[in-house]
C-alpha cells in the first residue's frame, strides 16, 4: 500500500499496481497506449481523485491531478 494525497491534501491509499502505474505516468498518456488491465486500472485512480480525464480531438488522455498547493 501507498499513500498518495489528492489535490485537496486528502490521503488516498492505493495498491501495489495502482502505484506502478501512478509512477509511470510523468505528464500525459492516452487510453489507446494502455493495456487492457492497466486501462482499468487508470479508470479506478480517476475514480479515486488521484488522475483526471482529459478528451482532446476525440481521444482520451489521463494526467496526474495537480492542486493548487
Amino acid at each position: 500500500m501507498k499513500t498518495v494525497e489528492t489535490p485537496g491534501g486528502i490521503p488516498v491509499f492505493i495498491n501495489i499496481n495502482e502505484s506502478k502505474l501512478y509512477d509511470s505516468i510523468t505528464e500525459r498518456v492516452c487510453e489507446s497506449d494502455l493495456s487492457e488491465y492497466d486501462a482499468n486500472i487508470v479508470h479506478g485512480l480517476v475514480g479515486k481523485n488521484i488522475l483526471k480525464r482529459v478528451i482532446e480531438n476525440g481521444k482520451t488522455y489521463y494526467e496526474r491531478n495537480q492542486g493548487s498547493l
